[in-house]
């Protein structure tokens, strides 16, 4: 026997050391880049108005941003094979605050489009996948605790930032208070840099090998090679049934699974639309000053920690399934906004609704990306997590924009509060006839 030993190199996540400081700079890039959309209708309330924007145009300029994040984050995921994760963070990094700094100097609509919702939208879509994967090079067992740190780290910053940005735009007007936004943002290539790869370590392994495998291994190599010089393969691959390997469409098979990307990109484009489009319901809905709505907003984005933190680690304790949380959130906040359409002008039903609503925003935050796991195996996640997301982004731009279409034919946002309550419970609805059909086939199964 030739003895023979080989070095090979593996990734170990150290669930710790240098990597919560991959957490705080996933913080940092969350923290510095995300206000501008985050705060929209502060910022931008009263050129919109003044501009003779609709509701459906601004519902559209909001999905559309989120949808082309969804979407370019599917697309683009593939470059992390090729390239380090800090590089694609500086790339998109610098297309967000590029982004940013253009939206300073927009003066129109259709330039708020373009520089909000096409040119942050892709640099989110292209910086986003970045900091998942680098999270989980860094963390394994302790991944749950990195995520939920790294996304209250950013949330905490969101409950000063609307009052920051009222105080801005009422001092100095709308234009500097981007440009001011746009220099914060710069901090984000800090977060960038700070995003180190793992090194890889070298793991000694002595393996035997006998001469007469290495005189077969040869042979069979030659054989190979002679094959593929002398054959020409049969191309029968067609476009399908590629597409159907790469994303793996084989999932939507699964009833279960169909049924959970349905309900988690329906409610997901019919809840953001009211919790982005809140800023600018409420001067409308109950005569809110633009200080009382960053007041609100501050509000409802400390109750979103909450729903990110405290909830989730009871439900946790009484192991809930995470499908019936979610749906539990999207029911409370139907609640919420039938009061706030009730009692519009109590400033306490306001703070309450809003509170709600904060809450079960960061609720659905943490379970919807537990709920896709549940599903299926882990070889299987990537593909379905990415088709999750890409349909997410796709039924937003149908969604959002329909919303603020029921806004403009009434001339109140109450049907539109009510249009995206009826979505949610269609989604709650559909996963009831889902479970009871689930469980149909499975005593018949058992029966026979």
């Amino acid at each position: 026997m030739n003895e023979q030993t080989k070095k090979k190199e593996e990734q170990v996540q150290p669930d710790g050391g240098y990597g919560w400081v991959i957490i705080f700079a996933i913080i940092l890039l969350n923290a510095s880049l995300s206000t501008l959309v985050s705060c929209f209708g502060i910022i931008f309330g009263a050129d919109l108005k003044s501009m003779g924007v609709s509701a459906a145009q601004i519902s559209l300029l909001l999905h559309l941003q989120s949808s082309l994040y969804c979407i370019v984050g599917f697309f683009g995921s593939p470059l992390l094979k090729k390239y380090q994760f800090r590089t694609i963070a500086f790339i998109g990094a610098a297309i967000w605050c590029s982004g940013i700094f253009i939206t300073a100097f927009a003066a129109t609509y259709t330039l708020l489009v373009f520089t909000i919702s096409f040119i942050t939208g892709i640099g989110q879509g292209i910086l986003m996948p970045a900091t998942y994967l680098a999270t989980n090079t860094y963390f394994k067992k302790r991944l749950t605790l990195a995520v939920s740190i790294s996304t209250t780290g950013a949330t905490l910053f969101s409950v000063i930032s609307p009052k920051i940005c009222d105080i801005l735009v009422t001092k100095v007007g709308r234009k500097y208070t981007v440009l001011i936004l746009f220099f914060i943002s710069l901090l984000s290539f800090i977060g960038c840099l700070l995003l180190k790869p793992l090194p890889k370590k070298e793991v000694q392994r002595d393996e035997l090998v006998t001469l007469n495998n290495t005189k077969q291994t040869n042979v069979e190599n030659s054989t190979n090679k002679i094959y593929k010089e002398t054959t020409r393969p049969i191309k029968k691959d067609t476009i399908t049934s590629k597409l159907i390997s790469i994303f793996d469409l084989t999932l939507l098979k699964q009833p279960s699974y169909t049924v959970a990307i349905i309900c988690l990109g329906v409610s997901f484009a019919a809840e953001l639309n009211m919790v982005l489009m809140m800023q600018v319901v409420l001067p409308e809905l109950s005569n809110f000053k633009s200080n009382e709505v960053a007041n609100v907003t501050s509000v409802q984005f400390g109750f979103d920690i909450i729903g990110r933190l405290i909830i989730p680690m009871v439900c946790h304790y009484f192991k809930a399934n995470p499908k019936w949380v979610y749906v539990s959130a999207l029911l409370t906040a139907t609640v919420a906004r039938t009061l706030l359409t009730l009692y519009t002008q109590s400033y306490i039903i306001v703070y309450i609704a809003c509170s709600i609503i904060g809450a079960t925003k960061g609720m659905r935050a943490v379970y919807q990306s537990v709920i896709i796991p549940k599903l299926v195996p882990l070889d299987k996640f990537v593909a379905a997590n990415g088709f999750q997301m890409f349909f997410t982004g796709a039924i937003s731009l149908v969604i959002g924009p329909i919303i603020g279409v029921v806004h403009d034919a009434f001339s109140s946002y109450k049907p539109a509060l009510h249009a995206s309550s009826i979505l949610s419970c269609f989604c709650v609805i559909l996963w009831i006839f889902e479970t009871c059909f689930t469980r149909k086939i499975s005593v018949n199964n058992h029966v026979c």
